[in-house]
């Protein structure tokens, strides 16, 4: 894989998690997180526009990363934004196991 979305989503997936289970945080972590899921989803928008357009999941999850980490990082909303999110997040998941 030559992609550095895939490295950033992992390390967002991994970092997110270890913090949630332990005690440890570190100062700024939020923006911190916020910032690499939207690096991070950007980077995969990016590969599969270029690469894999038939990836409706890597597509989905991608614009969910982004989403999700502009409605932090720049207080971005819309009506209905969490219910939007969380549909697009389900879309992604199925698409994902099925690999479409």
């Amino acid at each position: 894989m030559n992609n550095s979305g895939f490295f950033l989503l992992a390390l967002w997936l991994i970092t997110q998690s270890i913090l949630t289970l332990t005690t440890l945080h570190f100062p700024y972590e939020k923006i911190v997180l916020a910032a690499v899921a939207l690096c991070a989803g950007l980077s995969l928008l990016l590969y599969v526009m270029k690469t894999k357009i038939g990836e409706i999941g890597l597509l989905l999850l991608s614009i969910w990363l982004i989403l999700r980490s502009s409605q932090f990082l720049l207080h971005f909303t819309f009506p209905y934004i969490d219910t939007t999110i969380a549909i697009l997040a389900i879309t992604a998941g199925v698409f994902l196991i099925i690999r479409k």
